[in-house]
């Protein structure tokens, strides 16, 4: 008998120990995970709206028929986390901004160049979803705007329970939002070391990571894999306390 397993959180968290879902084939962590996910998308979809209303001329027939500009050299200046980088061409935003491609999407010789829309994406899994488990509703209009309007909420998590592909789901939704970052100059915010905390299995020192854009605030170890929730994690660093209290000897270098 297999086991049952939290689909989107060994999506999220390949490496570590795979946890059972409190319902359907997600646990709570996940569904709530994926959903900020698909905010944040749309977050940065009308971020990139914005910028194409700021520079006249990047979605123009006329900018699409030209060569890619040269891309500016890297900044001299140190890195800094979640900060901007030097923007780049928008040689292909109009692909991300585009309205919804109608009646499926494909590629049959592979040489098809750029990026599906957002609108597309998203309406091709809004599509199969109304059908399939949403077919008393009425279908949203194929804009990116409805489309995230309608999917988000209740609908998003009963598909996260429902939908064995929900996986890919959230594989696209990454990727879409990667590439807008990457239209827009954005850096993803680097994974903060819990400085001097030891893992609790490696024991190894400063490899516990927070996510800054988890919701759920899970500490991961960057050598073992180890997860733990926000509760685990203050009782470990509690743990530690109660050690260093009663007279054990810290190991070398931990800070507390």
């Amino acid at each position: 008998m297999n086991e049952r397993i939290c689909v989107l959180c060994t999506h999220y968290h390949p490496r570590a120990d795979p946890h059972p879902p409190d319902r359907g084939q997600t646990c709570a962590a996940g569904r709530r995970r994926l959903e900020q996910e698909v905010m944040a998308l749309r977050s940065a979809y009308r971020r990139l709206l914005e910028l194409e209303r700021v520079e006249p001329g990047a979605n123009d027939a006329a900018s699409r028929r030209l060569p890619a500009a040269p891309v500016p050299p890297p900044s001299n200046q140190p890195n800094v986390t979640g900060s901007k980088e030097r923007r780049i061409p928008l040689t292909d935003v109009a692909d991300l901004t585009a309205a919804a491609q109608l009646g499926g999407v494909t590629d049959p010789f592979g040489d098809q160049v750029g990026h599906h829309s957002v609108a597309t994406v998203l309406n091709e899994w809004v599509r199969a979803w109304h059908e399939r488990y949403f077919a008393n509703q009425t279908r949203p209009a194929p804009e990116a705007g409805r489309l995230f309007g309608w999917l988000l909420g209740v609908r998003l998590e009963l598909v996260c329970d429902a939908d064995p592909a929900i996986t890919d789901f959230a594989a696209e939704v990454g990727e879409l939002r990667g590439l807008i970052r990457r239209h827009l100059g954005e850096t993803t915010p680097k994974k903060q070391p819990m400085w001097g905390v030891p893992c609790p299995r490696c024991d190894l020192m400063s490899q516990l990571m927070l996510g800054p854009e988890d919701p759920d605030k899970y500490r991961e170890c960057a050598n073992c894999g180890k997860l733990m929730t926000q509760d685990e994690y203050l009782a470990h660093l509690r743990e530690l306390v109660d050690q260093y209290r009663s007279g054990q000897k810290l190991a070398r270098g931990q800070v507390l």
